[in-house]
């Protein structure tokens, strides 16, 4: 795997070198859009607990206090929608990756607020180095949406989402591989194109590794999520 952490920081450099023109044509139309300053730079948790800077491109409004809001949210700005919608907002995250902040695929690093919360459990995640996707990030990929169909949002992520999150993210520390990283590279491609497609097969593939924890039906898209216990 070490040596898998090593070509995944390669790709990475590989990835960034490609998008950089789709990377400044985003920069100027963010510009443009508000006259701010497009770059948004955040602390989160890292590696065995370890804060570090990782790089996003802006779009919510300068003032804006909030991580994760709702797609409805008027804090984020129509440029933000639209590269949200294409994750173009995350492909800054190329650079924390061969920095070695984070990997091509691992769990989402947190910020310090939210880490401060979780149970010695979910700290175990911690062992690994974050990425900027696996099982939860895809399951989750549409969060925004989700959480815009709730009257309380904030509730809706922590008694939702958030478990969801910390048990898809446990269950990729325990079964990570080279093949299952592979997996997830194709259904993070896959998932662009087909986001009920790519729960159907991942779903498929989380239940032959083992119990995540999670209903079939709600991995596989075929059941709205509901709450569940915080994991302990």
């Amino acid at each position: 795997m070490a040596l898998w952490d090593y070509t995944q920081r390669v790709l990475a450099a590989v990835l960034l070198l490609l998008l950089t023109p789709v990377l400044i044509i985003a920069f100027g139309i963010m510009w443009i859009s508000d006259f701010k300053h497009p770059l948004f730079i955040h602390t989160r948790i890292g590696k065995d607990g370890k804060p570090f800077l990782m790089f996003k491109m802006r779009t919510m409004r300068v003032r804006s206090s909030h991580i994760t809001v709702p797609s409805n949210s008027p804090e984020i700005t129509l440029v933000g929608r639209i590269f949200r919608r294409f994750k173009i907002d995350e492909f800054l995250q190329l650079i924390n990756v061969i920095k070695g902040d984070m990997l091509l695929i691992g769990p989402r690093p947190v910020v310090f607020s939210e880490w401060k919360t979780y149970s010695a459990k979910e700290k175990q995640v911690m062992r690994l180095t974050p990425g900027i996707s696996d099982f939860a990030s895809i399951f989750l990929s549409r969060m925004g949406r989700f959480l815009a169909q709730h009257d309380n949002p904030e509730q809706a992520f922590h008694q939702i989402c958030k478990p969801i999150r910390s048990r898809l993210s446990l269950f990729y520390l325990e079964h990570r591989s080279f093949t299952v990283d592979l997996k997830l590279l194709f259904f993070n491609a896959t998932n662009f194109i087909s986001h009920r497609w790519t729960l159907k097969h991942m779903a498929r593939q989380i239940v032959k590794l083992g119990d995540c924890g999670i209903p079939y039906a709600v991995l596989s898209g075929e059941q709205e999520p509901t709450p569940l216990p915080p994991v302990q």
